[in-house]
């Protein structure tokens, strides 16, 4: 459902004060797959390259698993075959940014980034979301408000994807996937967007429910049925990422992740959410504790043993909005079950953890 607000800026300034131009957020899309030797390499220099600080807060990563080579990565699905097309993509490992830079990951550097950043968005964008695990069900907010005057001929894109995921193991090495897209609302084909003038907002809701229970493709040729079946390995481990692209040339203009929560501007109560996931688990020498905010603010993590003792305690200051994640050293702890209490001043989340070694 949609709601349009119409309003006007006359000028970037109002009584000698300027407003801030929001900040520039780049769309990394990368095609790549389980099977693949070259996208090993591929992904671990796309994750050391994103993960500098000079990238902070700067870019959002979504990665589709393809079909190809041989029986292809079991995460494969028809829509991101959809995106594939989109940018007549052949061979894989290969990043997308923005639209234009189109190349193996690999070969990617520090300065096609900053060509990206330094390109002013035509849009600002603002997304929330909540996951209710009970009932599979993803709810998204996303506000848009046009900078320039936008022509026709652009779409917003909305996708859901999964943190970490392990299950979907190929023959190439890894045993890890990084941001895997799941699912695309309401599809791999986006919501067209009207010409919009500057200063124009217009407001999105979007609900995508995961039918039936978890499955693992044996292969790419049985992709996942989304009116019977999914492949979500933990709901709690689910982000939001949103662009708006000009559909002839590629070109995205802006880009943003999720925030988890709803706007407090457009309900009447908010609460802080938290989701967790612990990884891997059961876990020997360490464990990584990943969590999601919807405010600034400090959490606390506990370990309690299965006798209610506390094995572990630490506090995070000063956590930012969206992911983090802590790293647990669990090398002291005995073999058993454990509680990880993960609480701040708005709310706490258990999740339970086996040390096995």
């Amino acid at each position: 459902m949609k709601r349009k607000i119409l309003f006007t800026i006359a000028s970037l300034f109002i009584g000698g004060v300027a407003f801030a131009q929001p900040q520039r957020v780049t769309l990394v899309e990368t095609f790549t797959s389980s099977t693949c030797p070259p996208c090993a390499p591929g992904n671990i220099a796309l994750e050391q390259l994103l993960s500098q600080s000079v990238n902070t807060d700067k870019y959002v990563s979504l990665k589709y698993q393809m079909s190809w080579p041989g029986s292809g990565d079991p995460y494969f699905t028809d829509e991101g075959d959809v995106r594939r097309n989109f940018y007549s993509i052949n061979s894989v490992p290969r990043t997308e940014i923005d639209g234009n830079f189109d190349d193996n990951p690999s070969n990617m550097v520090q300065s096609d980034l900053d060509i990206q950043y330094a390109i002013a968005p035509s849009v600002d964008l603002q997304a929330y979301y909540q996951v209710n695990e009970a009932t599979q069900t993803v709810d998204v907010q996303v506000d848009m408000e046009a900078l320039v005057d936008l022509a026709p001929g652009s779409r917003l894109f909305v996708a859901i994807f999964e943190y970490k995921t392990f299950n979907n193991v190929g023959s190439n090495g890894e045993t890890e996937f990084e941001h895997v897209m799941k699912k695309m609302m309401p599809s791999s084909t986006g919501t067209v967007i009207s010409p919009m003038t500057t200063g124009e907002s217009v407001h999105y809701d979007f609900t995508h429910v995961f039918q039936g229970s978890y499955f693992l493709p044996a292969d790419a040729n049985d992709p996942i049925d989304h009116a019977i079946e999914h492949s979500i390995e933990e709901f709690s481990d689910l982000g939001i990422v949103v662009w708006y692209q000009k559909m002839s040339g590629h070109d995205v203009y802006q880009a943003a992740y999720g925030i988890p929560g709803f706007n407090p501007l457009a309900v009447d109560e908010n609460e802080a959410i938290i989701a967790a996931k612990i990884y891997p688990n059961p876990a020997a020498n360490n464990a990584a504790i990943a969590f999601h905010t919807q405010e600034a603010q400090d959490v606390s993590i506990d370990v309690y043993s299965a006798l209610g003792q506390l094995v572990h305690s630490a506090t995070l200051e000063n956590v930012k909005i969206g992911r983090t994640v802590y790293d647990l050293n669990t090398e002291s702890l005995y073999n058993g079950m454990y509680t990880v209490k993960i609480s701040s001043d708005q709310g706490s989340l258990s999740k339970r953890l086996i040390v096995q070694k």
